[in-house]
């Protein structure tokens, strides 16, 4: 920020006319206002899950041959703990209390369309690990899918995407062995509202003072990064309405949400078509990996290196008509208060391009599946992590653009 002060002070000795041009940059910048996006569309989002175009861009392709001169890398040292594996076995959660699901042998390989115990202690395995799958839920696709494929990249394993015994192994080793289901008791803080309706119209929402969570089972399962379904199928006895503090109830063993500052993330590499976020330290090795939502055709992410200037915690957001090409431009604006359920989530990272930035969202579901209107977009608990270990001038790319992905 002081450098936008110093040439703000420089230009005014200059001229005034540059001075408003340079003004206009900055307020742009901050200014947290950005295209919606299309509403979540669960058919479109089933049939991206499986998707595996990703396979095929230019950035895995290169990490790709890249790891064939690393295949000696050493693996993660860490003590291996007895794991029972078994393999073509159908798995279902139908039946089985937090202890069934804790104790169940590993079937592998974890590939396809599939779902049970396993998928959900590689998940939750990953998450801790920093390597996100987004909305935790118990079942396989493609956000699973890339984070695995980018942890065995990075831990010297032939990258594939799918779980055998020595991938399982490595990520249980990152993820702690944890069990993947923990009880955990409500907190005052848990239970306080304001729980709001969110109305669909922008000019509606602009009368609420807080973007707050719905409901309390909503802010349980963003706390605890999964679905609202799958807790509830977690806790099939529990009437989330009723709960006090005290109240016990199962969740996923996940990492927990980054409130400091630990400005650690050196780069970030975006892939537009992949739905794909990676961080990484000076040194060249990832930190922390995402399933993000990015630009549609129409109004695409810039193929381009931008850096981030400036990180705004509780954003409010400003609804401007002329940034959405569906949208007349004689509508008037609105202004949002913030909120977890805000258009940007809980954070708004701004970067170098008017009307861009990287962002939470109001639904983590959609995250890895469906195109915005142009900006990054992250599950609210991965983009708290990501603005508490980047800084202004971390230079952001965008790889795998939609016209040079082949």
């Amino acid at each position: 920020m002081k450098r936008f002060v110093f040439v703000l002070i420089v230009a005014v000795v200059a001229c005034s006319k540059p001075v408003e041009k340079i003004k206009r940059r900055v307020a742009d910048a901050l200014d947290v206002g950005t295209p919606l996006g299309k509403p979540d569309d669960v058919r479109a989002r089933e049939k991206e899950r499986f998707d595996q175009a990703w396979r095929q861009l230019k950035s895995f392709r290169a990490q790709q041959a890249l790891q064939r001169q690393q295949q000696q890398a050493a693996a993660a040292a860490q003590a291996p703990q007895p794991i029972q594996f078994v393999s073509g076995v159908k798995e279902s959660f139908k039946n089985l209390g937090a202890n069934r699901i804790n104790t169940a042998p590993v079937n592998v390989p974890i590939t396809g369309d599939v779902k049970g115990p396993s998928v959900l202690r590689t998940q939750v395995y990953l998450d801790r690990a920093h390597f996100s799958v987004g909305v935790i839920d118990g079942r396989w696709g493609k956000n699973s899918a890339i984070a695995v494929w980018w942890w065995q990249r990075s831990h010297g394993m032939e990258p594939t995407g799918d779980v055998d015994e020595t991938t399982f192994r490595s990520i249980a080793a990152g993820g702690g062995y944890v069990a993947p289901l923990v009880e955990y008791r409500l907190s005052a803080d848990d239970v306080k509202g304001p729980f709001v309706k969110i109305p669909d119209s922008v000019y509606h929402q602009q009368k609420l003072s807080c973007l707050c969570y719905e409901s309390l089972r909503e802010k349980l399962a963003e706390k605890f990064h999964v679905s609202e379904e799958f807790l509830a199928q977690l806790n099939p006895d529990v009437k989330f309405s009723e709960l006090q503090p005290g109240s016990p109830i199962m969740v996923p063993n996940v990492r927990p949400w980054l409130t400091a500052d630990q400005p650690d993330i050196a780069r970030v590499a975006i892939s537009i078509v992949g739905n794909s976020f990676n961080a990484f330290d000076v040194n060249g090795n990832i930190l922390f990996h995402g399933p993000t939502t990015v630009g549609s055709t129409f109004d695409p992410s810039p193929d381009e290196t931008l850096h981030v200037v400036k990180i705004i915690w509780n954003p409010n957001f400003h609804y401007d008509p002329t940034l959405y090409h569906e949208v007349p431009d004689d509508m008037p604006d609105a202004h949002l208060s913030p909120g977890p359920n805000s258009p940007v989530g809980v954070v708004w990272i701004a970067l170098s391009k008017e009307h861009y930035g990287i962002h939470g969202t109001k639904d983590p579901e959609s995250i890895g599946y469906v195109s915005s209107h142009g900006c990054v977009r992250l599950c609210n608990w991965d983009a708290m992590e990501v603005g508490h270990r980047i800084r202004d001038g971390v230079p952001v790319a965008f790889v795998d653009t939609r016209k040079h992905s082949e």
